[in-house]
Protein backbone atom coordinates (compact mmCIF):
# COMPACT_ATOMS: atom_id res chain seq x y z
CA UNK A 1 0.00 0.00 0.00
CA UNK A 2 1.17 3.86 -1.19
CA UNK A 3 2.02 6.28 1.37
CA UNK A 4 -1.13 8.13 -0.37
CA UNK A 5 -3.70 4.69 -0.13
CA UNK A 6 -3.09 4.93 3.96
CA UNK A 7 -3.60 8.42 4.30
CA UNK A 8 -6.56 8.15 2.37
CA UNK A 9 -7.64 5.13 4.64
CA UNK A 10 -6.79 7.12 7.56
CA UNK A 11 -8.96 9.73 6.34
CA UNK A 12 -11.70 7.70 6.24
CA UNK A 13 -11.58 6.07 9.63
CA UNK A 14 -14.29 7.38 12.39
CA UNK A 15 -13.51 8.16 15.41
CA UNK A 16 -15.63 8.64 18.29
CA UNK A 17 -13.87 10.37 21.23
CA UNK A 18 -15.14 9.09 24.97
CA UNK A 19 -12.88 10.61 27.68
CA UNK A 20 -15.75 11.65 30.25
CA UNK A 21 -15.96 10.47 33.78
CA UNK A 22 -19.23 11.64 35.63
CA UNK A 23 -19.07 9.45 38.91
CA UNK A 24 -18.20 12.35 41.04
CA UNK A 25 -20.59 14.13 39.34
CA UNK A 26 -23.41 12.14 39.83
CA UNK A 27 -21.86 11.55 43.39
CA UNK A 28 -21.85 14.84 44.34
CA UNK A 29 -25.77 15.48 43.15
CA UNK A 30 -27.16 12.35 44.47
CA UNK A 31 -29.58 13.69 46.70
CA UNK A 32 -31.10 15.25 43.75
CA UNK A 33 -30.87 12.07 41.77
CA UNK A 34 -33.09 10.39 44.27
CA UNK A 35 -35.71 12.50 44.96
CA UNK A 36 -39.44 10.71 45.10
CA UNK A 37 -40.47 13.22 42.20
CA UNK A 38 -38.23 11.47 39.73
CA UNK A 39 -39.45 8.26 40.13
CA UNK A 40 -41.89 6.50 37.56
CA UNK A 41 -42.86 3.19 37.69
CA UNK A 42 -46.11 2.85 35.64
CA UNK A 43 -45.53 0.40 32.99
CA UNK A 44 -47.06 0.92 29.49
CA UNK A 45 -47.65 -0.97 26.60
CA UNK A 46 -46.34 0.34 23.16
CA UNK A 47 -46.43 3.25 21.99
CA UNK A 48 -46.51 4.51 18.29
CA UNK A 49 -44.89 7.80 17.58
CA UNK A 50 -45.44 10.00 14.07
CA UNK A 51 -42.11 10.71 12.40
CA UNK A 52 -41.76 13.41 10.43
CA UNK A 53 -39.74 12.62 6.65
CA UNK A 54 -37.38 15.13 5.44
CA UNK A 55 -37.06 13.61 1.77
CA UNK A 56 -36.28 10.09 2.49
CA UNK A 57 -33.24 12.06 4.06
CA UNK A 58 -33.66 11.83 7.72
CA UNK A 59 -36.93 11.24 9.77
CA UNK A 60 -37.21 12.82 13.19
CA UNK A 61 -39.71 12.81 16.37
CA UNK A 62 -40.77 15.13 18.99
CA UNK A 63 -38.78 14.83 21.92
CA UNK A 64 -39.97 17.56 24.94
CA UNK A 65 -37.25 18.96 26.96
CA UNK A 66 -38.07 21.12 30.77
CA UNK A 67 -41.76 21.37 30.00
CA UNK A 68 -44.20 18.45 27.68
CA UNK A 69 -44.63 21.32 25.08
CA UNK A 70 -41.27 23.07 24.61
CA UNK A 71 -40.50 20.29 21.63
CA UNK A 72 -37.44 19.27 19.82
CA UNK A 73 -37.03 17.72 16.34
CA UNK A 74 -34.79 15.15 16.83
CA UNK A 75 -33.22 12.28 14.60
CA UNK A 76 -34.05 8.64 16.30
CA UNK A 77 -29.93 7.53 15.88
CA UNK A 78 -29.56 4.06 16.25
CA UNK A 79 -26.15 4.63 15.33
CA UNK A 80 -24.85 6.76 18.47
CA UNK A 81 -25.70 7.04 21.99
CA UNK A 82 -26.39 10.42 23.38
CA UNK A 83 -28.82 13.14 23.31
CA UNK A 84 -27.73 16.09 21.49
CA UNK A 85 -29.51 19.27 21.23
CA UNK A 86 -28.74 22.34 19.77
CA UNK A 87 -28.46 25.55 22.27
CA UNK A 88 -28.48 29.25 22.74
CA UNK A 89 -25.06 28.38 24.17
CA UNK A 90 -24.16 27.82 20.31
CA UNK A 91 -23.86 31.61 18.32
CA UNK A 92 -22.72 29.57 14.70
CA UNK A 93 -24.59 29.98 11.51
CA UNK A 94 -25.96 26.03 12.03
CA UNK A 95 -27.16 26.35 14.99
CA UNK A 96 -29.02 29.68 14.57
CA UNK A 97 -30.81 27.86 11.87
CA UNK A 98 -32.84 25.37 14.63
CA UNK A 99 -34.78 26.01 17.58
CA UNK A 100 -32.23 26.09 20.27
CA UNK A 101 -32.69 24.76 23.68
CA UNK A 102 -32.34 27.55 27.05
CA UNK A 103 -31.45 26.01 30.16
CA UNK A 104 -32.64 29.06 32.03
CA UNK A 105 -36.25 28.61 31.19
CA UNK A 106 -35.80 25.11 32.87
CA UNK A 107 -37.06 24.53 36.33
CA UNK A 108 -35.78 21.05 36.53
CA UNK A 109 -31.94 21.92 34.56
CA UNK A 110 -29.23 20.21 36.84
CA UNK A 111 -25.97 21.49 35.90
CA UNK A 112 -23.52 18.82 35.44
CA UNK A 113 -20.86 21.11 32.93
CA UNK A 114 -18.91 18.60 31.49
CA UNK A 115 -17.16 19.33 27.94
CA UNK A 116 -18.05 16.61 25.54
CA UNK A 117 -16.35 15.89 21.62
CA UNK A 118 -17.81 13.52 19.13
CA UNK A 119 -16.77 13.29 15.71
CA UNK A 120 -19.50 11.45 13.27
CA UNK A 121 -19.26 10.37 9.79
CA UNK A 122 -20.57 13.56 8.54
CA UNK A 123 -19.44 15.76 11.23
CA UNK A 124 -18.51 17.10 14.69
CA UNK A 125 -20.43 18.07 17.42
CA UNK A 126 -19.05 20.02 20.93
CA UNK A 127 -21.14 20.36 24.00
CA UNK A 128 -21.35 20.74 27.63
CA UNK A 129 -23.16 17.55 29.05
CA UNK A 130 -26.04 18.08 32.03
CA UNK A 131 -29.73 17.15 32.82
CA UNK A 132 -32.96 17.99 32.43
CA UNK A 133 -36.46 16.31 32.26
CA UNK A 134 -37.13 14.67 28.88
CA UNK A 135 -40.77 14.19 27.24
CA UNK A 136 -40.53 11.03 25.36
CA UNK A 137 -43.91 10.39 23.53
CA UNK A 138 -46.08 9.87 27.00
CA UNK A 139 -42.77 8.73 29.10
CA UNK A 140 -41.27 11.32 31.48
CA UNK A 141 -37.71 10.83 32.58
CA UNK A 142 -36.45 13.21 34.79
CA UNK A 143 -32.68 13.70 35.09
CA UNK A 144 -32.09 12.81 31.49
CA UNK A 145 -27.70 13.44 31.14
CA UNK A 146 -28.14 15.83 27.71
CA UNK A 147 -25.37 17.12 25.53
CA UNK A 148 -26.14 21.03 24.89
CA UNK A 149 -24.33 21.60 21.65
CA UNK A 150 -21.83 24.95 22.03
CA UNK A 151 -19.97 24.23 18.08
CA UNK A 152 -21.34 21.86 15.33
CA UNK A 153 -19.19 20.93 12.38
CA UNK A 154 -20.61 19.58 9.08
CA UNK A 155 -23.22 20.63 6.24
CA UNK A 156 -25.26 18.31 7.58
CA UNK A 157 -26.28 20.16 10.95
CA UNK A 158 -25.94 23.17 9.24
CA UNK A 159 -28.56 22.54 6.46
CA UNK A 160 -31.19 19.62 7.31
CA UNK A 161 -34.62 19.61 9.25
CA UNK A 162 -33.38 18.78 12.78
CA UNK A 163 -32.88 20.42 16.39
CA UNK A 164 -30.59 17.19 18.20
CA UNK A 165 -30.18 13.70 18.29
CA UNK A 166 -31.10 11.28 20.15
CA UNK A 167 -28.63 8.16 19.96
CA UNK A 168 -30.35 4.48 20.66
CA UNK A 169 -27.07 2.59 20.37
CA UNK A 170 -25.91 0.88 23.56
CA UNK A 171 -24.55 2.69 26.86
CA UNK A 172 -21.06 1.07 26.11
CA UNK A 173 -20.80 3.92 22.87
CA UNK A 174 -21.28 6.74 25.46
CA UNK A 175 -18.97 8.33 27.92
CA UNK A 176 -18.75 6.89 30.85
CA UNK A 177 -21.81 7.47 33.40
CA UNK A 178 -23.54 8.79 30.57
CA UNK A 179 -27.37 7.05 30.86
CA UNK A 180 -28.49 7.09 27.11
CA UNK A 181 -32.26 7.90 26.99
CA UNK A 182 -33.73 4.04 26.55
CA UNK A 183 -31.32 2.93 29.20
CA UNK A 184 -32.93 5.49 31.38
CA UNK A 185 -36.28 4.03 30.54
CA UNK A 186 -34.89 0.29 30.90
CA UNK A 187 -34.06 1.22 34.43
CA UNK A 188 -37.04 2.76 35.57
CA UNK A 189 -38.84 -0.22 34.01
CA UNK A 190 -41.69 2.25 32.55
CA UNK A 191 -42.14 -0.24 29.54
CA UNK A 192 -43.57 -4.01 29.21
CA UNK A 193 -41.19 -4.65 26.93
CA UNK A 194 -37.56 -3.24 26.22
CA UNK A 195 -38.07 -2.80 22.43
CA UNK A 196 -38.12 -0.19 19.70
CA UNK A 197 -39.25 -0.16 16.18
CA UNK A 198 -39.11 1.83 12.80
CA UNK A 199 -41.43 1.96 10.01
CA UNK A 200 -39.96 4.59 6.96
CA UNK A 201 -42.36 5.91 4.81
CA UNK A 202 -40.93 4.91 1.17
CA UNK A 203 -42.23 8.07 -0.80
CA UNK A 204 -39.97 11.45 -0.33
CA UNK A 205 -43.60 13.12 -0.44
CA UNK A 206 -45.08 11.25 2.56
CA UNK A 207 -44.36 13.23 5.38
CA UNK A 208 -47.49 11.70 7.57
CA UNK A 209 -46.81 8.07 7.79
CA UNK A 210 -43.34 6.93 9.41
CA UNK A 211 -43.79 5.86 12.43
CA UNK A 212 -41.63 5.09 15.70
CA UNK A 213 -42.84 2.67 17.93
CA UNK A 214 -41.46 3.02 21.70
CA UNK A 215 -41.60 -0.45 23.81
CA UNK A 216 -42.54 -3.23 20.93
CA UNK A 217 -43.13 -2.94 17.43
CA UNK A 218 -46.72 -2.41 15.33
CA UNK A 219 -47.78 -5.68 13.71
CA UNK A 220 -49.86 -3.28 11.07
CA UNK A 221 -46.27 -2.79 9.73
CA UNK A 222 -45.10 -5.77 9.06
CA UNK A 223 -45.70 -7.92 6.21
CA UNK A 224 -44.61 -11.65 6.55
CA UNK A 225 -42.38 -13.39 9.31
CA UNK A 226 -40.20 -11.70 11.41
CA UNK A 227 -36.41 -13.09 11.73
CA UNK A 228 -34.58 -12.11 14.37
CA UNK A 229 -30.82 -11.81 14.66
CA UNK A 230 -28.52 -11.73 17.41
CA UNK A 231 -26.26 -8.80 18.45
CA UNK A 232 -22.51 -9.44 18.22
CA UNK A 233 -20.96 -6.17 19.57
CA UNK A 234 -22.96 -4.44 22.49
CA UNK A 235 -21.88 -0.89 21.02
CA UNK A 236 -23.79 -0.66 17.91
CA UNK A 237 -26.31 -2.50 16.91
CA UNK A 238 -24.63 -5.14 14.93
CA UNK A 239 -25.09 -8.18 13.56
CA UNK A 240 -23.39 -11.08 11.08
CA UNK A 241 -23.78 -11.73 7.82
CA UNK A 242 -23.25 -14.81 6.19
CA UNK A 243 -22.44 -12.89 2.45
CA UNK A 244 -23.40 -10.06 0.50
CA UNK A 245 -24.23 -11.44 -3.06
CA UNK A 246 -24.81 -9.41 -6.70
CA UNK A 247 -27.45 -11.51 -8.66
CA UNK A 248 -27.02 -13.86 -5.96
CA UNK A 249 -23.27 -14.12 -7.10
CA UNK A 250 -20.40 -14.36 -4.36
CA UNK A 251 -17.64 -11.47 -5.45
CA UNK A 252 -16.07 -11.53 -2.49
CA UNK A 253 -17.61 -9.15 -0.53
CA UNK A 254 -17.54 -10.88 3.08
CA UNK A 255 -14.09 -12.88 3.88
CA UNK A 256 -15.66 -15.56 6.00
CA UNK A 257 -18.50 -13.48 7.35
CA UNK A 258 -19.57 -9.51 7.10
CA UNK A 259 -20.35 -7.01 10.05
CA UNK A 260 -23.34 -5.31 9.26
CA UNK A 261 -23.91 -2.02 11.94
CA UNK A 262 -27.85 -1.20 11.78
CA UNK A 263 -28.51 2.56 11.39
CA UNK A 264 -31.23 4.64 11.22
CA UNK A 265 -29.34 7.78 11.73
CA UNK A 266 -27.57 7.38 7.98
CA UNK A 267 -29.47 8.03 5.00
CA UNK A 268 -28.24 5.77 2.90
CA UNK A 269 -25.57 2.81 3.11
CA UNK A 270 -21.75 2.07 3.60
CA UNK A 271 -19.76 -0.32 3.27
CA UNK A 272 -15.30 -0.79 3.65
CA UNK A 273 -13.80 0.95 0.80
CA UNK A 274 -12.09 -1.70 -0.82
CA UNK A 275 -15.26 -4.11 -0.70
CA UNK A 276 -17.39 -0.91 -1.89
CA UNK A 277 -15.23 -0.60 -4.61
CA UNK A 278 -15.65 -3.73 -5.72
CA UNK A 279 -19.27 -3.99 -5.59
CA UNK A 280 -19.73 -0.44 -7.30
CA UNK A 281 -17.18 -1.41 -10.19
CA UNK A 282 -19.28 -4.61 -10.47
CA UNK A 283 -22.69 -3.05 -10.65
CA UNK A 284 -21.33 -0.46 -13.51
CA UNK A 285 -24.04 1.63 -12.54
CA UNK A 286 -23.13 4.56 -14.89
CA UNK A 287 -23.92 3.04 -18.01
CA UNK A 288 -27.32 2.15 -16.85
CA UNK A 289 -28.78 4.88 -15.53
CA UNK A 290 -31.52 4.39 -18.50
CA UNK A 291 -32.10 0.97 -18.03
CA UNK A 292 -31.66 0.52 -14.05
CA UNK A 293 -33.67 -2.49 -14.07
CA UNK A 294 -31.21 -4.50 -15.76
CA UNK A 295 -29.09 -3.59 -12.83
CA UNK A 296 -28.49 -7.05 -10.32
CA UNK A 297 -29.87 -7.74 -7.19
CA UNK A 298 -28.01 -6.89 -3.69
CA UNK A 299 -28.60 -9.74 -1.40
CA UNK A 300 -27.98 -9.84 2.41
CA UNK A 301 -27.72 -13.04 3.78
CA UNK A 302 -27.94 -13.21 7.40
CA UNK A 303 -28.23 -16.47 9.22
CA UNK A 304 -29.46 -18.12 6.00
CA UNK A 305 -32.06 -15.40 5.43
CA UNK A 306 -32.01 -13.40 2.15
CA UNK A 307 -32.85 -9.44 2.57
CA UNK A 308 -32.52 -8.10 -1.22
CA UNK A 309 -32.30 -4.88 -2.59
CA UNK A 310 -33.81 -4.27 -6.07
CA UNK A 311 -32.07 -2.28 -8.77
CA UNK A 312 -34.34 0.75 -8.31
CA UNK A 313 -34.41 0.39 -4.33
CA UNK A 314 -30.40 1.43 -4.39
CA UNK A 315 -29.90 3.15 -7.28
CA UNK A 316 -31.58 7.34 -7.42
CA UNK A 317 -30.99 9.37 -10.37
CA UNK A 318 -28.87 12.90 -9.60
CA UNK A 319 -32.11 15.27 -9.41
CA UNK A 320 -32.92 12.91 -6.15
CA UNK A 321 -30.03 12.72 -4.81
CA UNK A 322 -26.76 14.85 -6.09
CA UNK A 323 -27.61 17.83 -3.93
CA UNK A 324 -28.82 15.73 -0.56
CA UNK A 325 -26.26 13.25 -0.36
CA UNK A 326 -23.46 16.20 -1.23
CA UNK A 327 -25.28 17.88 2.47
CA UNK A 328 -24.90 14.60 3.94
CA UNK A 329 -21.55 13.47 2.48
CA UNK A 330 -19.50 16.20 1.85
CA UNK A 331 -15.77 15.43 1.72
CA UNK A 332 -13.12 12.96 -0.08
CA UNK A 333 -15.57 9.88 0.67
CA UNK A 334 -18.43 11.34 -1.44
CA UNK A 335 -16.30 12.32 -4.39
CA UNK A 336 -14.40 8.71 -4.57
CA UNK A 337 -18.24 7.66 -4.84
CA UNK A 338 -18.67 10.12 -7.72
CA UNK A 339 -15.50 8.88 -9.56
CA UNK A 340 -16.57 5.57 -9.37
CA UNK A 341 -20.41 6.29 -10.54
CA UNK A 342 -20.44 9.15 -12.65
CA UNK A 343 -23.52 11.51 -11.64
CA UNK A 344 -26.22 10.29 -14.47
CA UNK A 345 -27.56 8.61 -11.38
CA UNK A 346 -25.55 7.43 -8.36
CA UNK A 347 -25.68 3.86 -6.23
CA UNK A 348 -27.22 5.03 -2.62
CA UNK A 349 -23.82 3.62 -1.21
CA UNK A 350 -20.58 5.70 0.68
CA UNK A 351 -17.15 3.95 1.34
CA UNK A 352 -16.43 4.26 4.95
CA UNK A 353 -13.97 2.69 7.18
CA UNK A 354 -15.02 2.14 10.72
CA UNK A 355 -11.76 1.31 12.76
CA UNK A 356 -11.70 -1.77 14.51
CA UNK A 357 -12.27 -3.23 17.18
CA UNK A 358 -15.80 -2.46 15.40
CA UNK A 359 -14.65 -2.45 12.05
CA UNK A 360 -14.30 -2.92 9.41
CA UNK A 361 -18.51 -3.13 9.00
CA UNK A 362 -21.35 -2.48 6.53
CA UNK A 363 -23.93 -0.26 7.28
CA UNK A 364 -27.38 -0.64 6.89
CA UNK A 365 -29.49 2.79 6.72
CA UNK A 366 -32.50 4.18 5.74
CA UNK A 367 -32.30 2.75 1.88
CA UNK A 368 -32.18 -0.80 3.36
CA UNK A 369 -34.93 0.30 6.28
CA UNK A 370 -37.21 1.48 4.18
CA UNK A 371 -38.04 -1.82 2.83
CA UNK A 372 -37.61 -3.59 6.17
CA UNK A 373 -39.29 -3.06 9.05
CA UNK A 374 -36.75 -2.53 12.18
CA UNK A 375 -37.25 -3.98 15.79
CA UNK A 376 -34.23 -3.61 18.15
CA UNK A 377 -34.93 -5.73 21.56
CA UNK A 378 -33.04 -4.80 24.54
CA UNK A 379 -34.27 -7.82 26.14
CA UNK A 380 -32.44 -10.28 24.09
CA UNK A 381 -30.00 -8.04 22.47
CA UNK A 382 -31.32 -8.92 18.54
CA UNK A 383 -32.54 -7.13 15.84
CA UNK A 384 -35.41 -8.49 14.30
CA UNK A 385 -36.08 -7.27 10.54
CA UNK A 386 -39.43 -8.11 8.04
CA UNK A 387 -40.44 -6.61 4.70
CA UNK A 388 -42.62 -3.63 5.96
CA UNK A 389 -45.99 -2.71 5.20
CA UNK A 390 -47.87 0.73 4.61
Amino acid sequence: MTRNSQNLKKRRETKVQDKQDFYKLVAMNQDKLSESSFAQTQQSGPEYMRMHNYKNIQYTADLGIGQPGNTFKVVLDTGSANLWIDSNRCQEEGCMRHKQYNHEDSHSFLPLNQELNVEFGSGDLKGVVNADTVYFGEVTLPRQNLAEITSENGAIFRDLDFDGILGLAYPKMAPKNFNPVFDNLMDQRVLERNQFSFYFAKDANDIAHSEFTLGGYNPAHVDGDIHYHDVIDKYYWMIKADNILVDNKDIGLCHGSCRLIVDTGTSIMSGPFDDLGTLLRTLNVKSHCHEINTLPTITFKIDDVDYTLEPEEYVKPTNFDAAQLTEVNEGDDLQALIEVNNWDCIAAFMPLDIQQPQGPAWILGDVFLRKYYSIYDRDNDQVGFAKAKK
